[in-house]
């Protein structure tokens, strides 16, 4: 038995998309406002407003593309998904965790470079719980 993808709506997944950045974009700026009230240098580039908010956008935008490839390709969505997001969000750790035992980017400590783990798990949940209505998956085998 072979089960057929929901039908996309466009401007519905327009609009979960658009909620997804709002979110994380909001959540994101509280982020780093604790994070610079908790000993986050300012002039830590990662953690300046320019720098995560487009960061932010492109990874809703990111997770979108790799979700609708999966939805539209993968014998089993669901599957590929319970492993690949989880995978994808670890290793968007490493360049931070990189910077523990770094100097490449100057002001970086302990409080700023949680505060940016933190975000990436933001930007993660924000568009898993967009697409997840936007655009479902279910197992088509």
């Amino acid at each position: 038995m072979t089960k057929t993808l929901a039908p996309v709506k466009p401007v519905a997944v327009a609009g979960y998309l658009i909620a997804a950045a709002v979110v994380a974009c909001a959540v994101n700026i509280g982020i780093a406002a604790l994070a610079h009230a908790a000993g986050a240098s300012e002039d830590f580039g990662p953690l300046t407003i320019g720098a995560y908010v487009p960061y932010t956008l492109y990874g809703i935008a990111a997770g979108a593309i790799g979700w609708a490839v999966i939805r539209w390709k993968a014998s089993d969505p669901q599957k590929v998904l319970r492993w690949l997001v989880p995978t994808v969000v670890v290793l968007s750790y490493i360049p931070d965790l990189a910077m523990f035992f770094s100097d490449f980017e100057p002001n970086a400590n302990a409080v700023g470079i949680i505060a940016l783990i933190l975000m990436h798990t933001v930007v993660a949940v924000s568009a898993v719980a967009a697409l997840y209505q936007a655009l479902p998956v279910t197992s088509r085998a």
